[in-house]
């Protein structure tokens, strides 16, 4: 999939200016906000902390708490899962959307 990361290599879901395009699996499935909670630097570049640490890539991490992060990919799979259920219904029902 697409993501695409500003400076700080942090994630963005949809293109912007000084973004920059990266392909990587590494979200695949997961939700807007779950993505937009991390930082994802690409094999080959390096983002410095503020401390001064090094990080070389391929790096992923989450910059916002791990906690709220896994919240909204639960409540976003709740959610697909309550659409596949309607979906099923609907098809079973003979109705379509």
């Amino acid at each position: 999939m697409k993501i695409y990361i500003d400076s700080k290599f942090k994630c963005h879901t949809s293109p912007g200016d000084g973004l920059t395009a990266v392909e990587t699996d590494a979200f695949e499935g997961k939700c807007q906000q779950y993505i937009e909670g991390y930082r994802f630097v690409p094999a080959g570049e390096s983002w410095t902390r503020e401390d001064g640490q090094v990080f070389t890539g391929e790096m992923v991490a989450p910059w916002r708490p791990y906690e709220i992060l896994t919240e909204f990919q639960a409540i976003y799979e709740e959610e697909q899962v309550k659409q596949a259920d309607m979906a099923a219904a609907l098809d079973i029902l003979g109705v379509s959307e």
